[in-house]
């Protein structure tokens, strides 16, 4: 880390020190000559993925919730093993129904929850049908309508209206249904959790700490924390300038901002026995102020510390907060809108890149996706 007012020139400034800002600045410093300053508004490298651990409980937590590596891509696994030890965990989120866990995403656990009955798969999905479709004529024109004619009314109001009610701040009914399409799925089989199919899931042992650092830690890369890249004194490059912040931050809204949700996590230390017993559970009742919170002390990079009197615990909520997120919605307004900013990129020497230029994107895609346009940069860096 340098003071903001040192002026070295670099080959490469990459705006952003997130997970794609700091992987690719690894890549070039690693694979080419070039010199690379990374630039980080916040006064932390990692982004959203970065870890540290709590003063009170010994607990290592990510402050924007739970995350967890997925993969296919046997590329990705071997960069990120070969910098950290991975301890596997499969990524699974509970609802908190009637007194009851229930797995998620919606599968054969919840829908026998909801009919009050044990179900064969067949049985599931005929009943799901059934009631599901007087609902299908109808316009899908808001979360409501498409929920109802996907699940029908009974799996609706036990996980759907409240669970989004309190996510996003409004009634279902006054969505767009690109909501419910890109967070909720059904299955007529017991649940398999998140990214069923990923070859690979799994955490950094010892946190996400022990995988960011690292990465900047090469004689060719200069971090500045703590500094917004458009005042000045501007970083100054010879060849190439990555910017990985929001595309129309860039652009300084000149075509008007994207639309984004936020949302926020407000961490307490609890007795252990008013605590969860599952990492990550939601609230899908309409009462609870907060729909999701995760229990950290639970994953296995924690294992080690044993049961624990306190437990740490992140309750996440909609709207402004501590530790907060903003999320660009994907809608079609938002597609249009960053199509257009991207139009207005005429520097030649100037690449927007990373999660600022497109929707929410998980780690391993992040990795591939910088571990792939390194590729592409570093001959042109020799």
């Amino acid at each position: 880390m340098v003071p903001v007012t040192r002026a070295r020139t670099h080959d490469v400034v990459i705006v952003g020190g997130g997970l794609f800002g700091l992987v690719l600045a690894e890549q070039l410093a690693t694979r080419s000559p070039a010199s690379v300053m990374v630039v980080e508004r916040e006064h932390h490298l990692g982004g959203l993925c970065w870890s540290r651990r709590d003063a009170h409980t010994g607990v290592e937590y990510n402050p924007y919730g739970t995350h967890v590596v997925t993969t296919s891509d046997p590329r990705v696994w071997e960069w990120i093993t070969s910098r950290v030890p991975m301890v596997a965990h499969r990524h699974t989120v509970h609802a908190a129904v009637a007194g009851r866990l229930i797995p998620l995403p919606l599968g054969l656990e919840a829908i026998e929850a909801a009919y009050e009955c044990k179900l064969t798969p067949e049985q599931a999905r005929d009943t799901v049908e059934r009631d599901a479709a007087p609902y299908r004529d109808a316009p899908a024109d808001s979360v409501r309508t498409l929920a109802l004619a996907q699940v029908g009314p009974r799996l609706y109001e036990m996980f759907v209206r409240g669970y989004v009610t309190a996510q996003w701040g409004a009634d279902p009914a006054d969505l767009a249904p690109e909501v419910f399409a890109e967070r909720f799925g059904i299955s007529y089989r017991p649940s398999r959790g998140y990214h069923p199919d990923a070859r690979w899931q799994g955490l950094p042992c010892g946190g996400y700490s022990t995988l960011i650092e690292p990465l900047a830690d090469h004689p060719r890369i200069e971090v500045h924390l703590g500094r917004d890249y458009q005042h000045p004194p501007r970083p100054r490059y010879r060849q190439l300038m990555v910017v990985t912040s929001p595309i129309d931050a860039h652009f300084r809204h000149q075509l008007g901002p994207l639309q984004r949700r936020s949302l926020h996590l407000h961490w307490r230390v609890l007795d252990a026995g008013d605590a969860q017993s599952t990492p990550v559970v939601t609230y899908p009742d309409g009462i609870s102020p907060h729909y999701r919170s995760h229990a950290p002390a639970l994953l296995p990079w924690n294992c080690a510390h044993g049961p624990s009197a306190a437990m740490l615990v992140g309750f996440e909520a909609a709207g402004p907060g501590p530790n907060q997120i903003d999320f660009v919605l994907r809608s079609p307004h938002n597609g249009e809108l960053a199509g257009k900013y991207r139009q207005l990129t005429d520097a030649p020497n100037v690449l927007l890149a990373g999660r600022g230029t497109t929707f929410y994107d998980d780690m391993g895609h992040t990795v591939e996706r910088a571990l792939t346009l390194a590729d592409r940069l570093v001959p042109t860096l020799l």
